[in-house]
């Protein structure tokens, strides 16, 4: 998992939510984006155990309408 990386959440009240992560904090936490209620503006922290790489991952996008045409563009299912 790096950033750029498509990840699908495992945990909490956003399971099977599919997210991009957008870097890293100090304690290893995951910041991720999906363009709709977690902007690039202000990721989501998620726990990097509560996240399943989907092996597939995109250039990060400068606007959220872009997150979301990558995220879509994936495939994935979303929640």
């Amino acid at each position: 998992m790096q950033t750029g990386s498509a990840v699908i959440s495992k945990a909490g009240g956003d399971s099977g939510k599919t997210y991009i992560v957008l870097g890293f904090d100090e304690k290893g936490y995951a910041l991720v984006s999906d363009g709709k209620r977690h902007l690039l503006a202000a990721p989501k922290k998620k726990n990097v155990k509560h996240l399943s790489d989907t092996g597939r991952s995109v250039d990060l996008p400068k606007t959220d309408a872009a997150l979301r045409a990558a995220i879509g563009k994936l495939g994935l299912s979303e929640k």
